[in-house]
């Protein structure tokens, strides 16, 4: 089978975020199946960019064919030239000839869903069966979270895109569990939907790579000074909620606890500034952003791991954070400071679960999982693991995507 993903910021382990197309393809080629991924050259999401020539390029990578449209860089925290990139990339998508000649199967991946009109086109090309998979509802987190008006000719066009997309695919596939009331209130046929949520690569641990010598250095120090370690590796955005942890320690009396956070953002100019202004430099350290495979090598230095999130209405449809898998695999007990449904938190008990954006109720769960027995949050990180084994392997979750579309229309 030929499998066609059109995905704006699709990146791979070599690249950076966002590598739920690259694990989902992964799977697929290993049953045999072909799986081409067309992306942006250019992604704010990675750490590392395809070499730009201005032309088509492609690339194999783990036996995934890779084709990378030209696109301009531009700042993260700049909207013009988000949207400047995101229009490029459609209109490639579009006009440009896509070295692709068959197929069985094209999927929009919903990072925004205007490349729906190109892989509604393809699919009555090849006569494939027409998928969207929804990672983010746009525009509704510009709406909610961005607050932008809806009568934004962005947004209009967008939400044509979106209703376009839940009218003419066949199956919409979405990471986020409540999504479907939604998406029948935009015109789509209810029988459309299936849940999938973002995956563990259970390979993590064995083809896990070491960290730098000087991250090494720095942990190692860390931890010989007996500091207690909370630990958050990931874009740092605004939507992370980092500044509600930078405020939950600043009511900590407590100069045990630090926090290491490895990665990149818009917003970590920000968050150094309220860290200075709050006077808590001492309990924070950062270290630049590091491959994925680097990541659970990390993950061995930390004591509990920190997850949150905006208070926002967006989340009432739920969330699927990569991250939390990475940190869940790792055996790693949650601080999870996030309000949506579907909690795994809560599902496999393995962490401590507080209101997002409160810095009270937060600073509270991390003395509560301070104070509790290393055997203690060891047992917590167990429960994780085992739970995220049995529900978010990568192999199963793949096969329950390309079997479900294969039966749609077939009965």
């Amino acid at each position: 089978m030929k499998i066609i993903f059109l995905s704006n910021f699709a990146g791979s382990p070599y690249h950076g975020m966002v590598y739920g197309q690259y694990y989902l393809a992964r799977e697929w080629m290993k049953k045999g199946h072909e799986v081409c991924i067309v992306s942006a050259s250019f992604a704010h999401t990675r750490f590392k960019q395809p070499e730009q020539t201005g032309k088509i390029q492609e690339e194999y990578i783990d036996g995934i064919r890779y084709i990378w449209l030209p696109t301009p860089e531009y700042n993260p925290k700049s909207s013009i030239g988000r949207i400047k990139s995101i229009i490029i990339y459609t209109l490639r998508c579009r006009f440009m000839k896509l070295p692709v000649s068959n197929a069985d199967v094209v999927i929009c991946s919903s990072h925004h869903p205007f490349p729906i009109y190109t892989a509604h086109r393809l699919a009555r090309k090849f006569k494939a069966k027409l998928v969207f998979e929804v990672r983010d509802l746009w525009p509704l987190t510009l709406i909610e979270l961005g607050n932008v008006s809806k009568q934004n000719p962005f947004i209009v066009l967008m939400q044509r895109a979106e209703d376009y997309a839940y009218k003419h695919a066949e199956k919409v596939i979405s990471v986020l569990p409540s999504a479907k009331d939604y998406m029948v209130g935009r015109g789509m046929e209810p029988e459309k939907f299936l849940y999938i949520p973002n995956g563990a690569d259970l390979s993590t641990e064995l083809n896990a790579k070491g960290l730098p010598q000087n991250y090494v250095e720095t942990l190692e120090l860390i931890k010989a000074n007996g500091k207690f370690i909370i630990g958050y590796v990931g874009k740092i955005g605004l939507s992370n909620a980092l500044h509600t942890l930078v405020e939950a320690l600043a009511l900590i009396n407590d100069n045990d606890i630090v926090v290491v956070i490895i990665g990149s953002g818009a917003f970590i100019t920000d968050l150094k500034i309220l860290i200075k202004k709050l006077e808590v430099s001492e309990k924070f350290y950062f270290l630049d952003q590091i491959e994925k495979d680097q990541v659970f090598s990390f993950l061995q230095y930390i004591d509990v791991a920190y997850v949150g999130a905006l208070k926002s209405p967006l989340y009432r449809f739920g969330m699927s954070l990569t991250k939390l898998n990475d940190y869940m695999l790792a055996s790693k007990p949650i601080i999870y400071a996030v309000e949506a449904p579907n909690n795994i938190i809560e599902l496999s008990r393995s962490g401590i679960i507080c209101e997002a954006e409160n810095p009270e109720a937060l600073s509270q769960a991390i003395q509560k999982l301070k104070n509790l027995s290393a055997e203690d949050r060891k047992k917590m990180g167990t429960l994780g693991r085992e739970w995220i084994i049995k529900n978010h392997d990568y192999k199963i979750l793949a096969d329950r995507f390309l079997d479900n579309v294969i039966k749609t229309n077939d009965q």
